[in-house]
């Protein structure tokens, strides 16, 4: 498991009050709980944790902390990338 989805799985556990998550990274966050309010706090949550900018939408094709730890690794790799002068 990635350092990126280990972190997303401590978070979501502190916002759910769940026990571990870690065998439930391809489960849908509705399935796991969080309603769609509680989905926007967790996102902004996550927002501030990583210092990006999740765009909702994108977050929301594939709706699993797995897929959201891909989208947070390819944010933080976009970041990190040099910009052309």
């Amino acid at each position: 498991m990635s350092n990126t989805l280990d972190q997303l799985c401590a978070i979501a556990q502190r916002e759910l009050g769940a026990e571990a998550l870690n065998d439930k990274v391809n489960t849908p966050f509705s399935e796991l709980g969080m309603d769609s309010l509680g989905l926007v706090d967790f996102m902004f949550t996550v927002e501030d944790h990583f210092k990006v900018n999740i765009e909702h939408d994108r977050a929301l094709q594939n709706p699993t902390l797995a897929g959201l730890a891909t989208l947070v690794d390819e944010l933080l790799a976009a970041k990190a990338e040099p910009t052309a002068a």
